[in-house]
């Protein structure tokens, strides 16, 4: 008799743990990505809903957000949260939403990449449970190759190479040549480019001063979801390389010993007509 009311006290016990387990039913869900897609390198907000918070047989509820790649969390979020069961949240009803800031890794692929987070109740291990997400990443950024493609000391011309090296087109492009030591820019120091497609190349002028040395060029342009993105390159500039393009005197070595020797021929004339004159003029008196 004893035996049998152990087996039925086990048995409730069991059940009760049951019927608790199937009344806390916490479910989450992504809501938002922000941006969408995310960016290699970069970071991205996402919010969880976390349904189910309201029951109070749920004791203490948990959020944990699971460190794997390419995501991780961001510096200044908490991984684990917590909220107590059978609190309503105000505007909410019952849901609880939690934010998190990750960070992408830099060599992320493209496409839905699982973010993962744990839930569960304090008192009952048993009752913990991972859920996957997919957050969808792309590389909307482009790079760019900047050429210097000639330069004019007499005209102060200065011609840039620009070449979209990216997979990814780039929208409403501007060009900076900023104030430095040995670039002056003269008229306007930013050029507007416009668009420049993957694998495409353009040119665009300056009218600059420039002296020998490295000279820093920074370039603005709209990536595929928007962004205002800034990149700054080098281009060294040699004076030497330039040298033929200053302006030279426009007498040249052969107009000079021409003016020269016809100076020397009058010059001769006039001398030997006088030396003429003069002779007949000796003669002259010598006669008289």
């Amino acid at each position: 008799m004893k035996s049998f009311k152990l087996i039925i006290i086990a048995f409730l016990f069991i059940f009760l743990i049951q019927f608790s387990s199937g009344l806390c039913n916490i479910n989450p869900s992504l809501i938002n990505q922000d941006p969408n897609p995310a960016v290699p390198g970069e970071t991205v907000k996402v919010l969880i809903q976390l349904k189910g918070v309201e029951n109070p047989e749920c004791s203490t509820v948990i959020i944990e957000f699971l460190d794997e790649y390419p995501f991780s969390l961001d510096p200044g979020y908490t991984k684990l949260q917590t909220i107590q069961g059978g609190t309503y949240v105000r505007d909410f009803n019952s849901f609880w939403m939690i934010p998190y800031k990750l960070r992408v890794d830099e060599n992320a692929l493209d496409g839905d990449q699982p973010a993962k987070i744990r839930t569960g109740i304090i008192s009952s291990s048993n009752l913990s449970k991972i859920t996957e997400f997919n957050l969808t990443i792309e590389e909307v950024r482009t790079d760019f190759i900047i050429t210097l493609d000639s330069y004019s000391f007499s005209t102060n011309k200065l011609v840039l190479g620009i070449v979209n090296i990216g997979e990814k087109n780039a929208q409403a492009i501007t060009v900076e040549v900023p104030e430095q030591d040995n670039a002056l820019t003269e008229g306007g120091h930013v050029k507007i480019l416009g668009e420049l497609d993957s694998n495409e190349d353009t040119t665009i002028m300056f009218d600059a001063i420039l002296n020998s040395g490295p000279i820093k060029i920074n370039l603005e342009y709209n990536d595929q979801i928007g962004v205002r993105r800034i990149l700054t390159k080098e281009v060294l500039f040699s004076e030497v390389a330039f040298e033929g393009t200053r302006e030279t005197s426009s007498i040249s070595l052969t107009s000079i010993f021409l003016w020269l020797l016809v100076a020397g021929i009058i010059v001769y004339l006039f001398i030997s007509r006088r030396r003429r004159i003069k002779a007949r003029h000796r003669r002259h008196l010598e006669n008289n």
